[in-house]
């Protein structure tokens, strides 16, 4: 048989132990709880420098085709005005009030305003510049919207993130992780020349 103060003393010695084995499945949850948050900290740090690069591509595309957008309209307006004076030439050369030398001079005039020359300048070559300008700005807009796309993934793979902190959700923190994959990809597809819209 067991004395009291031998049964107590045991008791102690239990409830001793059990505290320190709860004391360390805590400490070692605690460990565990900082290392997920830690990994997703720097998780959201990374998605957020990398949301600023695809923010800066963006923005740039969005520049880029404005730039090109007004070039555009500038070169178009610039031939309008070439086109006009043509035709001003040309019903000048018509009119029979004119010297037979004024009218030549006019068609001669009207012929050089049509044609090419070494500044790009002809209404034919400024057409085309023109063009090429629209075109330009068209690829621009549509490499913004892709960009944009993956700004929208990463965004939303930063704020699942967040959730995931305070959830303590490992299956959060995966589909911030596809989300944010997908973002990235996007943007690499895209400055690669790549349009998917």
């Amino acid at each position: 048989m067991v004395e009291p103060a031998d049964a107590k003393e045991m008791i102690d010695e239990a409830i001793e132990r059990a505290e320190t084995e709860r004391s360390s499945v805590d400490s070692v949850e605690r460990a565990t709880e900082r290392r997920f948050r830690d990994r997703v900290s720097l998780l959201v740090g990374v998605l957020a420098v990398s949301l600023a690069i695809v923010h800066m591509a963006a923005a740039g595309a969005a520049r880029k085709s404005l730039l090109s957008g007004i070039a555009a309209s500038d070169t178009f307006n610039y031939m309008q005005a070439k086109i006009i004076r043509e035709t001003v030439v040309k019903a000048a050369a018509k009119s029979t009030a004119a010297s037979d030398a004024d009218r030549q001079a006019w068609v001669a005039e009207a012929a050089r305003l049509r044609g090419p020359d070494k500044a790009g300048h002809g209404i034919n070559q400024l057409e085309a510049t023109g063009q090429r300008e629209r075109q330009a700005g068209e690829q621009a807009a549509t490499a913004g919207e892709g960009y944009e796309l993956g700004e929208t993934a990463l965004q939303m793979a930063i704020v699942l993130l967040s959730i995931a902190l305070v959830a303590r959700s490992r299956p959060i923190v995966g589909g911030a992780v596809i989300l944010a994959v997908a973002g990235i990809a996007l943007a690499v597809v895209t400055a690669a020349g790549v349009t998917l819209l």
